[in-house]
């Protein structure tokens, strides 16, 4: 009885480990390619080496992109992009977790982000408060 409550067991686990969540929606390189770029930074590491490039792209039915490209930082623990004033993060807007320590990968932007106010793309440490690196948008 015990070896078929271990198994019903299993089953529900291995049942529940296979749900997908909601992922959100990741641009392939043939859409990046199309989007028009409206302001862009390079990466300067702060507290951690941090390099790269990120830019706010549009795509053809005016959609808003954070796309970061040849991203590299190091791993850390709570790590968020904020779009913020300054390198301080006060006031910030997160953008999100962070989805990758390095690649290519983008973030849509809703039209509350405020990308020509907050200029600054911090990769920020939130459970420690340590900036990782920053861009600033031009």
């Amino acid at each position: 009885m015990s070896k078929l409550i271990t198994l019903f067991t299993g089953l529900i686990l291995f049942a529940a480990s296979c749900k997908k969540d909601k992922a959100p929606a990741v641009l392939n390189e043939d859409t990046t390619a199309t989007l028009t770029t409206v302001v862009g930074g390079t990466f300067i590491g702060s507290a951690h080496t941090t390099s790269g490039t990120v830019r706010v792209a549009k795509d053809v039915a005016n959609k808003t992109y954070l796309v970061f490209e040849n991203f590299k930082t190091d791993n850390g623990p709570d790590l968020r992009v904020w779009l913020s004033a300054n390198n301080n993060a006060t006031p910030a807007q997160e953008v999100g977790l962070l989805k990758a320590a390095s690649g290519n990968f983008t973030y849509q932007l809703d039209a509350s982000f405020l990308y020509n106010t907050n200029n600054r793309v911090l990769i920020w440490c939130k459970q420690f408060s340590v900036l990782f690196g920053y861009a600033v948008l031009q």
